[in-house]
């Protein structure tokens, strides 16, 4: 049986995951540009095709694992995730 620490732990594990997902599904769905600056002073940095799919393939595969981690601590609090 779960403690109400256990339940609030998971709700935030939930919540961590939903974020790295919706962060991994914008990744994919999304133009992905490198910005320096901020506001009317921001400025694109233009990178090489390959480079962008390397950073992104990066961060991907980096997202991926933190839902795996999420989705192992969940499973061994005995929660489905």
């Amino acid at each position: 049986m779960l403690t109400r620490a256990d339940i609030d732990k998971a709700r935030m594990l939930f919540r961590d995951r939903n974020i790295a997902q919706g962060a991994l599904d914008n990744l994919a769905t999304q133009r992905v540009a490198l910005m320096v600056g901020e506001g009317k002073d921001a400025n694109e940095i233009v990178l090489k095709p390959a480079y962008l799919k390397q950073i992104v393939g990066d961060i991907s595969a980096s997202l991926n694992r933190q839902i795996a981690e999420i989705n192992a601590a969940l499973t061994a609090m005995g929660v489905e995730p």
